[in-house]
């Protein structure tokens, strides 16, 4: 009984350390807006501009692959300086580390 008690308690404390440490999509769409929707928001194939966009397929297959940032096309344009492009400055080092923190724990919107 007393272990079961402490599975509970272990398993209510992992959720509420995802549900406080978890990324939130709100702070992800901002970087895109500030850094990627004056060209990804409105031409080309992929929109950033809203979450379903971001899910889409972007006309070179999966953007997001949930779970998987490394294989992710956005996270590898971005993590590699090339996104955005041109003279436009490189995302931090904090949010490239953001978008594949999202990516990894399940790409959700909320």
């Amino acid at each position: 009984m007393k272990s079961g008690f402490h599975s509970i308690i272990f398993i209510f404390s992992l959720f509420i350390s995802f549900a406080i440490c978890g990324a939130d999509y709100d702070e992800i769409q901002t970087i895109f807006d500030n850094n990627c929707t004056s060209c990804h928001g409105g031409n080309g194939s992929l929109f950033l501009d809203t979450y379903a966009h971001v899910m889409a397929d972007g006309g070179n297959g999966e953007v997001i692959i949930s779970g998987n940032s490394a294989n992710s096309y956005l996270w590898q344009r971005v993590t590699n300086g090339e996104m955005p492009p041109g003279s436009n400055p490189d995302l931090t080092s904090a949010e490239v580390s953001l978008i594949a923190q999202w990516i990894n724990e399940g790409a959700i919107e909320n």
